[in-house]
């Protein structure tokens, strides 16, 4: 990862998808409704970072922005990588390392996804306000954050349910570790069963 560009979202992200059910819950939202998980790492980060809240037609741009990097290169990496893994385990070869060598494309495969992912943030991070306002109030931020999520439902054509919201609120209480997760589902609307 030390040939990675550093730049706060990144940072923003791979703290926030380290965190506690993040990234089954990203991965939850991106098979069921077709999120782009750094699209959605985003309009959090707007958010949690104090630069304030997108609309839908800035949104619309910036996934315009990125849906070929996405689409050419992202989705292809990782259905070669999900490939790899599938067969990795099918596979028999005449040598005892053969499947230790077909993990090893795999572990290369998900570098390279992974560098892939970094570009699109990159490109993500270009549309944000080079500064953000971190001493902004954190309710102040979490609701830009959980609109800015909205506003993405909204662009993807998605009707909100419980699952979204249950996914979102672990997204957002691992953005925002200062708050207890009651106030992050409060803000996001999950209804205690």
């Amino acid at each position: 990862m030390s040939d990675f560009l550093p730049h706060p979202f990144w940072n923003f992200s791979l703290e926030v998808y380290g965190g506690d059910g993040v990234a089954r819950a990203c991965l939850d939202l991106q098979e069921r409704r077709g999120v782009d998980v750094n699209v959605l790492l985003f309009c959090a980060w707007m958010g949690a970072s104090g630069r304030g809240t997108l609309t839908v037609e800035k949104l619309k741009a910036i996934r315009a922005d990125v849906a070929r990097w996405q689409s050419d290169v992202i989705r292809p990496a990782r259905s070669l990588r999900e490939k790899i893994k599938d067969l990795g385990g099918s596979t028999r070869g005449s040598g005892a390392d053969f499947p230790a060598q077909v993990e090893a494309v795999r572990r290369q495969v998900a570098q390279a996804e992974l560098a892939a992912e970094h570009v699109e943030q990159l490109v993500l991070a270009a549309h944000a306000p080079f500064g953000g306002d971190r001493d902004r109030p954190v309710k102040e931020r979490l609701r830009a954050a959980v609109g800015n999520l909205g506003v993405y439902a909204v662009c993807l054509g998605v009707t909100v349910d419980a699952a979204d919201r249950e996914a979102v609120a672990t997204l957002l209480a691992a953005a925002f570790p200062t708050l207890s997760r009651p106030e992050v589902d409060r803000a996001v609307g999950v209804v205690a069963t």
